[in-house]
């Protein structure tokens, strides 16, 4: 190790803003160098201070964490080595190190090629000082990215180990769905290009807003649709955004309704205005709805679950993914620990819905959403809807 570099750590605690600028100002031009012995030394050593009670102030946090996302950045099988011989997460615990885990994992994955990272982090020879969790969390961050993960060996044996473990990402398939095939980045996309769902106005979708008529209203004005939901199964709808409460000021509204008559499509406009529903109070003006496809709720509910609430982190997408699914699960009325295949084609059979958010029960901030779906046989309906604030 350097001689500079325990000097270097030592001084962080009496550093201020612009110290720390200027040392990961240069922690860059050495990765840019290919420096990567110094830059790995002072990753371990930033980790061993930290772990001992060091880092009162919380510097050589903030600085690990940037030597390991440039290295996670550039890519090269030599920066993938010296990120496997850096903890990302040794000095934290509970929460905060499954954050640590879960994020450096979304960075390996976009910064570094399928075929480096199936060779060093992988294969049977591999050092690393990264747990198993990271690992399981790279191989689906790899499937957002690359169509080619069932291609390597490596990355299909490590899935079978999850798999033998009941390790619970081992419920993802390695290869996107039909639904989610928008999520991967297309050739030739611009550098911001991403496939999240900002919070726009459903005015600005190209779906029509749905409007109820005479007829519609005649139709279903003699249908008393009860609320059968429990909460094992609100609660199961409601996993990719339920940590909208856990870290944050969340709420959350899930609720199942069962119709004795079918509801066609054409008529569930008229139907949704006799629910009880939670956010919409029957003092309310009604709301809106328009039109959905699979892959668009599908999209809505993994960008509320890989972004962060109002506070606190989002899943990231290993495990975005997976309760979406599981939202997605309860919202088609899928048994429990029904395969995500069985769960795709339930979603394929329903119709889905965007529900406006304008009533007074939503913080209307910036975290926000309502999905209504009119399940296979038209007799069951599940609402969904989530809001937060800061």
């Amino acid at each position: 190790m350097s001689k500079d570099i325990p000097r270097t750590v030592a001084a962080l605690c009496k550093a201020n803003d612009a110290d720390l600028f200027a040392l990961c100002a240069e922690i860059d031009l050495r990765v840019s160098a290919c420096e990567f012995g110094w830059v790995g030394d002072l990753g371990v050593e930033l980790v061993t201070q930290a772990a001992a009670g060091k880092d009162p102030q919380g510097h050589c946090g903030v600085v690990l964490d940037h030597v390991l996302h440039a290295l996670a950045a550039h890519p090269g099988q030599e920066s993938l080595r010296t990120l496997l011989r850096v903890p990302a997460s040794a000095h934290m615990d509970g929460p905060e190190r499954t954050v640590a885990e879960r994020r450096l994992a979304l960075f390996v994955a976009h910064g570094h090629r399928i075929e480096g990272i199936a060779r060093s982090v992988f294969s049977r020879e591999c050092e690393s000082v990264h747990s198993h969790e990271f690992s399981a969390c790279l191989l689906h961050e790899l499937v957002l990215v690359s169509a080619e993960v069932e291609e390597y060996p490596t990355l299909r044996s490590f899935s079978e180990t999850l798999v033998a473990g009941g390790h619970p990402l081992a419920a993802l398939p390695l290869s996107l769905l039909p639904e989610e095939r928008g999520l991967r980045r297309p050739p030739g996309a611009a550098d911001d290009w991403t496939w999240t769902v900002p919070p726009t106005p459903l005015e600005s979708f190209d779906a029509p807003e749905l409007y109820t008529t005479p007829s519609t209203h005649q139709r279903v004005a003699g249908i008393e649709m009860a609320e059968v939901g429990v909460p094992a199964s609100a609660e199961v709808m409601g996993t990719a955004v339920q940590h909208w409460c856990t870290q944050s000021n969340g709420k959350i509204a899930a609720q199942e309704f069962w119709s004795p008559d079918p509801v066609t499509e054409e008529d569930f406009p008229a139907a949704f205005k006799l629910l009880p529903l939670i956010p919409w109070p029957a003092d309310q003006a009604p709301a809106r709805l328009y039109p959905s496809t699979p892959e668009s709720v599908l999209r809505v509910l993994l960008t509320a679950a890989v972004r962060g609430p109002a506070y606190g982190s989002g899943l990231y997408g290993a495990y975005g993914r997976l309760a979406t699914w599981r939202s997605l699960g309860g919202l088609t009325g899928a048994r429990a620990n029904a395969p995500i295949a069985h769960t795709a084609e339930l979603m394929r059979q329903t119709h889905w819905f965007r529900v406006d958010t304008a009533a007074t029960w939503f913080y209307e901030v910036a975290w926000d959403l309502a999905i209504a779906a009119l399940r296979s046989g038209g007799q069951e309906i599940a609402v969904l809807a989530a809001t937060d604030t800061d």
